[in-house]
C-alpha cells in the first residue's frame, strides 16, 4: 500500500505542477490584456485575452472578459464599416470587414458585409453602364441596364435618382416605347392615296432599308391613304397599322413583322412577360384587385408569405403595373404622441369645537348584563349607588389638515397612421360571481367565475396624418377610482362601485403643436355638526355646545398632447401619378405622337401601283435654331445647418418674353426657402412679373416670369435652401420648361444637368 501511494505522488506531481503553471500564465497572460486595453490596444489585448481563456478553459471570469470585449470591438468596427460603404469608400469598408473576420472569424454581420460590398460592386458596374449609357442619348437602352438591379434591391437610392434623370429626358421627346434602331428613325414623307398596303410596306422597306415580313392572314386587298411629311418610319408604320387593324412585332434591330390585330393573332405573337412586385408596404391583396381592374390582367398571384405579386402580361402592361405599384406601395407615416396626463388633487378636513356626549345611561349598582337590581336594592336607591355611563367626557376638537396630490403619467406612443394605440395604467380588480345551482337532493352547487375590471388611466389614441403636415387624433381618455366596496350578504361575494370621468374628442394638431385638455373636476364639500340640544342652537354662544366638521376634495384631470410625425407623408412626382395608359383595347405608356424629322420623301402620285414605284428622293431638313442653354452656378459642398444658394444662368438667349420651369429637389435634405429673379429679363431696371410657388412637402418649385424681350445671357433665378440632412449626393433638377418668344412661340432650349450637392454631417 506504501508503494502504491508512493507510485500516486510521483504521477501527480507533474500533474499539479503542469496545473499551477497554466494558472500562474492564464493570470499573467488576463493581467496583460487589460492593460493593453487601457492603453488603447484593444486587438493586442484580444489575443491575450483568448491566450488566457484557452490556458484556463474553466476560469469563466478570463471567458467573460474576452467575449465581452470582442463583441465592443466589433461592434464599433461595423458601425464604421457601415459608415465607410454609406460614403461610398467601399474598399475601405472591406478592408475594416475583413480585420473584424481576423478578430472573430464566425462574426456573420462582416460577412454579410462583404457580400453586401460584393452587390454594390455590382450595381456601381451597372449604374456605370447605364450612365454611359445616358451620355449617348439611349435612354432606353439605360433604363434597360437598370432593370437587373432593381430586380434585387428595389429601393436602391443612386439607382433611383438615375433613373429618374433619364425619365425626365425621355419624357422631353416621348420616348418611352420599346428601344429601336436607327433605320427605324429615318425620316420619310408619304403621299398614297389608296394603296395596297403591301405595295407601301415595299416602298417603305426600299426607302429605309428596313425588312418587312408579312403573315399570310394579312388581306390583300386592304388599301390605305397616308400624306405625312418628315416623320419617322416607325410612326409611318404605325399610323397605316392603325388605319388598316394590324399589328407589329420588332423581330430584329432591322425587321419588322406585321400581322393581323385580331385575339388570335395577338395570342400567338404577342411576346409576355413575367414580373414580381415585392411589396413592402402596400396590400397584394389590393393591388390584385387595382391591376384586375385598371389593366384587365388575369394572370396575377398573390404570395402573401412573401407580400409579393406575380403577373404575366404583355410589356406595356408590366411597365404600367410597375408606375402603379411605384406609387401606391409607399411607407405609412408614423406619429410619436408625447402625452401627459395630471391628476390634481386637493383635500380640506377641518374639525373645530367641543363635543359633548350624546347619551348619558344610569344603572344601579349590582345590576349586571343578564339581570336587573332586586326589588330589595330599589329601596335604598340614591346618589351613593347610581352609576353613570364611561362615555361622559367632554372632547376638544381642534383640527385642520390640507392635502395636495399630484398624480403625473407622461407615456410616449409611436402609432401608425389610421392605426389605434391603447395605454392602460392602473388596476386589474378581481370580481368574483356565485351562481347557485338548487339539486333535487343535498345541498346546492355553488359555481364561481371570475372578471377582472381595469381601474385606472385608460387612454385610447388614433392618428390620421395629413398632406400638410398635420395630425388628426381621436382620444378617448377615462380616469377610474374605486369609491367603495359592495359586499353581497347572501352570496357572500364583493363587488365595487367605481367612479369615472370620460373624454372623447377629436383634434387636428400640426407637427409639434401642442393642445391641453383640462377642466375634468370632481369637487365634493360635506359638513357635519355635533350640538347639545337647545344649547348648540343658541345664536352665538351655540359655538361653546357644539363641534363642526367641514370635509372638502376636489380633483381634476389635465391632458396635454403633443404630435411628431416620423416619416415622409409628402405627394409623389407628377410623372409617377399621371402617364399614358394607351387605349380601352391595346395598352400602350406612351400616346401615338409623331415627330417631325425631315430626310427622305416617298412621293405618290398617279395609280396605286405607280405612287409606289416612285424613286427616292433625298431633302435637306432646315437648320434649326440655335436652342437656349441653361446652367447652374452654385456650391456643390455643404454641412447640416448651411444656408446656400444656387442660381439658374442663361446664355445664347434671342427675343425671350416668357419662361416658366419646375425645380425639382429632395425635401429631405434640403428647405427651400426664397426663389428670387435675377437680372435676366430686366429693361431699364424694371423688373419683369415674377411668381413663384414653393411646395416643400412635395420637393418642387414653380418659377414663372414674362417681361420685355432679352437677349444675350444673365442671372435667371436664385434659389435660397436650407440643409437639414446628410447625403452622399442630392440632385437639383430642372423639368417641364416653357419658353416663348415676342409673338408666343415655342422656343427651343437645352435644360441643365441635375447639380448635385454633396452634405456632410
Amino acid at each position: 500500500m506504501r508503494g502504491l501511494w508512493i507510485e500516486f505522488g510521483r504521477n501527480a506531481l507533474p500533474v499539479l505542477v503542469a496545473i499551477t503553471l497554466a494558472a500562474c500564465a492564464g493570470n499573467k497572460l488576463h493581467r496583460d490584456g487589460m492593460s493593453l486595453l487601457e492603453e488603447g490596444r484593444a486587438e493586442e489585448a484580444l489575443v491575450k485575452l483568448e491566450q488566457a481563456s484557452k490556458a484556463e478553459p474553466d476560469n469563466a471570469t478570463y471567458r467573460k472578459d474576452w467575449l465581452r470585449n470582442r463583441e465592443q470591438l466589433t461592434t464599433r468596427l461595423l458601425a464604421a464599416a457601415n459608415g465607410e460603404r454609406s460614403a461610398g469608400r467601399l474598399e475601405a469598408a472591406q478592408a475594416i470587414y475583413e480585420r473584424i473576420l481576423k478578430i472573430d472569424p464566425g462574426n456573420g454581420r462582416a460577412g454579410m458585409g462583404l457580400e453586401a460590398l460584393a452587390a454594390d460592386r455590382r450595381y456601381n458596374a451597372m449604374m456605370d453602364e447605364a450612365r454611359n449609357l445616358l451620355k449617348k442619348g439611349d435612354t432606353e437602352a439605360a433604363r434597360a441596364a437598370l432593370v437587373p438591379l432593381f430586380l434585387e434591391n428595389p429601393k436602391h437610392g443612386q439607382a433611383l435618382q438615375l433613373q429618374r434623370q433619364i425619365d425626365e429626358l425621355a419624357a422631353k421627346g416621348m420616348l418611352e416605347g420599346p428601344s429601336l434602331k436607327a433605320k427605324f428613325k429615318k425620316p420619310v414623307t408619304l403621299q398614297f392615296r389608296d394603296a395596297n398596303v403591301k405595295m407601301v410596306f415595299e416602298a417603305l422597306s426600299r426607302t429605309s432599308g428596313i425588312n418587312v415580313l408579312l403573315d399570310k392572314d394579312v388581306r390583300p386587298d386592304i388599301k390605305t391613304s397616308i400624306f405625312v411629311k418628315d416623320v419617322s418610319v416607325e410612326d409611318a408604320i404605325d399610323l397605316i397599322l392603325l388605319q388598316s387593324q394590324l399589328e407589329k412585332k420588332i423581330v430584329s434591330d432591322n425587321t419588322v413583322f406585321i400581322y393581323p390585330n385580331t385575339p388570335a393573332k395577338i395570342k400567338d405573337y404577342q411576346d409576355l412577360k413575367i414580373r414580381s412586385f415585392h411589396l413592402t408596404n402596400a396590400d397584394p391583396k389590393q393591388m390584385l384587385t387595382m391591376i384586375k381592374t385598371l389593366l384587365k390582367t388575369r394572370d396575377v398571384f398573390v404570395h402573401e408569405k412573401t407580400n409579393s405579386l406575380v403577373m404575366r402580361d404583355t410589356p406595356e402592361a408590366i411597365r404600367l403595373a410597375e408606375k402603379m405599384v411605384a406609387d401606391q406601395d409607399i411607407a405609412d407615416p408614423e406619429v410619436m404622441l408625447e402625452v401627459e396626463v395630471i391628476e390634481i388633487s386637493s383635500s380640506r378636513l377641518s374639525e373645530i369645537g367641543i363635543k359633548f356626549p350624546s347619551q348619558l345611561t344610569l344603572s344601579a349598582q349590582g345590576a349586571t348584563a343578564d339581570s336587573g337590581p332586586t326589588l330589595e336594592a330599589l329601596k335604598h336607591i340614591n346618589s351613593n349607588n347610581i352609576l353613570t355611563s364611561p362615555a361622559t367626557a367632554v372632547t376638544l376638537n381642534l383640527l385642520l389638515q390640507d392635502g395636495d396630490t399630484n398624480l403625473l403619467a407622461s407615456p410616449r406612443i409611436r402609432a401608425r397612421n389610421r392605426e389605434k394605440a391603447k395605454i392602460m395604467i392602473g388596476d386589474r380588480v378581481p370580481v368574483i360571481t356565485n351562481a347557485v345551482t338548487p339539486v333535487t337532493t343535498g345541498s346546492p352547487v355553488i359555481t364561481g367565475s371570475v372578471q377582472y375590471l381595469d381601474v385606472g388611466l385608460k387612454l385610447e389614441v388614433e392618428p390620421e396624418v395629413y398632406l400638410d403636415n398635420e395630425v388628426a387624433i381621436k382620444i378617448n381618455l377615462e380616469v377610474s377610482s374605486i369609491i367603495k366596496e359592495v359586499e353581497n350578504k347572501v352570496s357572500g361575494t364583493l363587488s365595487y362601485q367605481v367612479g369615472t370621468r370620460n373624454a372623447s374628442t377629436v383634434l387636428r394638431l400640426r407637427d409639434g403643436e401642442t393642445q391641453i385638455l383640462a377642466g375634468l373636476i370632481n369637487d365634493e364639500d360635506r359638513n357635519t355638526a355635533s350640538k347639545v340640544p337647545g344649547l348648540g342652537q343658541l345664536p352665538l354662544l351655540g359655538h361653546l355646545f357644539a363641534s363642526n366638521k367641514d370635509n372638502g376634495s376636489k380633483t381634476e384631470i389635465v391632458l396635454s398632447i403633443t404630435p411628431h410625425i416620423v416619416g415622409n407623408n409628402r405627394l409623389p412626382d407628377a410623372r409617377e401619378v399621371e402617364y399614358w395608359s394607351g387605349t380601352e383595347t391595346s395598352l400602350r405608356n406612351k400616346p401615338l405622337v409623331m415627330n417631325q424629322l425631315g430626310v427622305v420623301a416617298v412621293n405618290g402620285g398617279g395609280s396605286a401601283s405607280a405612287r409606289a414605284r416612285q424613286e427616292v428622293a433625298q431633302a435637306r431638313p432646315e437648320a434649326a435654331a440655335q436652342p437656349q442653354v441653361f446652367s447652374w452656378q452654385g456650391p456643390k459642398q455643404a454641412r447640416v445647418g448651411d444656408k446656400i444658394s444656387l442660381t439658374l444662368s442663361t446664355q445664347a438667349a434671342q427675343g425671350v418674353s416668357g419662361l416658366g420651369f419646375l425645380v425639382g429637389f429632395d425635401p429631405a435634405v434640403l428647405k427651400a426657402t426664397d426663389a428670387a429673379a435675377g437680372d435676366f429679363m430686366q429693361q431699364d431696371n424694371l423688373p419683369p412679373n415674377f411668381t413663384k410657388t414653393i411646395d416643400q412637402a412635395g420637393g418642387q418649385i414653380l418659377v414663372d416670369m414674362k417681361g420685355s424681350a432679352a437677349d444675350g445671357e444673365g442671372s435667371v433665378v436664385t434659389l435660397t435652401f436650407e440643409v437639414t440632412a446628410a447625403t452622399a449626393r442630392s440632385p437639383v433638377t430642372v423639368s417641364r420648361v416653357a419658353l416663348s418668344g415676342t409673338g408666343g412661340e415655342a422656343l427651343a432650349f437645352k435644360a441643365p444637368a441635375p447639380h448635385f450637392i454633396a452634405v456632410a454631417p
